[in-house]
This record gives C-alpha cells, structure tokens and sequence, in this order.
C-alpha cells in the first residue's frame, strides 16, 4: 500500500526546480507550442524508468563504486545542461534583423517547428544524463517499502508511482508554460513589457541551467 508520506515527500523532490522544468518551460516559449514540451516530457519519464530499473538491479550502484566512469557521467550531464543554458541565453539576447519586423523578437517569435523525436532526444539526455537520478532511486524507494513486502515487485510500483506523479507535474507545468506564452505573446498597449517579460524568462531559463551544470559538477 502507497503511504500517504511518499507521496507528499515525492511531490515536494518532483515539484523541486531542475533541468527537466526548465527544459519543459523553455520549449514552450521557444517553440510557442505545448507539443515539443509534451515530447520531451515522454523522453525524461523514459528516462526515469531507466534509472529505476537501473538502481533496482543494481548498476547506479555499480557506477558509484567506480569513481572514474561516474565522474566521467556526471561531466557528460553537466555539458548537456551548459550546451542547453548558452542556446536558451542566445536566445534571450536574439532581435529583430529590422525595426519594422511585425513579429515579436526574442522567445516570442517561434522557432521552425522541431521533430518530435528530437524533442523526447532532449528529454532522455535532460534526465538520462544525470548518474544521481539513479543513485537518488536507489537511496530513496526502499525507504517506503511496505514491512512484509518483497523488495522487488514493491520497488517497481513505487517507482512507478513516482514517475506517475511527475509526469502529472509536468503535464501540469507545460499547461501553465503554455498559458503563460500565449499572454506574453499578446498584442495591445503592454506588448513592449511583455516581450521584455519573455526575454527575461528565456535568460532565467538559461541561467538555471548554467547553475545546474555546476552544481553537478560541484557535487560531483
């Protein structure tokens, strides 16, 4: 039986601002559409279940007791999220090539449309990239293991529960994303604000992920 206390402490860990938010959130605005999002939401939860399955048998903790191949992931994830935070403030600081262009400049002119199956490519690395997710897995599931239960099937539903809840989040998240673009992209007296107010959002974005890059390797 799923206890009241995983599921509150899971949505605190799910709700936590990291790479997956902010990737979520930045295609949004990127792209102007929720769909992009919506695949690379399906990459980190497939994602997710790889590192469940791999701390349930064992490897994340395999890794963990090899320093050099751990270290080596654990850079590869950091550059993941660097590559993402210099395009998102690249992005930030884009204009208009004239002053008569009639679209809005910045994250609120659109990129092309991006395929679906780079979307949830973006979404595997965001989350895949990252050895601790496993470790985190691996410290945390057995923690609510019903007393009696075996350790195997038990793990599997918790975990499945968990990746349940955050892909409600971030169904949750893309919405309010999406809403939140579609005002930003508005046209009337405030438009100038909010093109500043989406030109902030994309910076933000980018610095977080900059800052998450070094956190990685910091606690690395």
């Amino acid at each position: 039986m799923i206890s009241g206390l995983f599921l509150a402490t899971s949505l605190v860990v799910i709700a936590t601002p990291g790479p997956d938010a902010a990737l979520a959130a930045q295609l949004v605005f990127r792209t102007g559409s929720w769909r992009p999002a919506a695949a690379a939401a399906v990459g980190m939860i497939g994602a997710g279940a790889c590192h469940a399955a791999a701390a349930l048998s064992g490897v994340s903790l395999l890794l963990h007791t090899v320093p050099a191949v751990f270290t080596a992931l654990v850079w590869a994830g950091a550059a993941v999220l660097a590559l993402l935070g210099v395009r998102a403030l690249c992005a930030a600081a884009r204009r208009p090539r004239t002053p008569d262009d009639v679209g809005p400049p910045g994250p609120l002119r659109p990129d092309p449309p991006r395929s679906a199956w780079r979307c949830v490519g973006l979404g595997l690395l965001s989350t895949g990239s990252n050895p601790k997710v496993g470790l985190f897995f691996l410290a945390y599931l057995p923690q609510f293991l019903p007393t009696g239960s075996a350790p195997g099937p038990g793990i599997v539903v918790l975990a499945a529960v968990y990746l349940g809840l955050a892909a409600l989040w971030l169904c949750l998240l893309i919405a309010v994303a999406y809403r939140l673009h579609g005002w930003l992209a508005g046209r009337g007296p405030a438009r100038s604000a909010r093109r500043g107010a989406a030109r902030a959002a994309e910076a933000l974005a980018g610095a977080v992920f900059i800052a998450l890059a070094v956190r990685l390797v910091w606690q690395g």
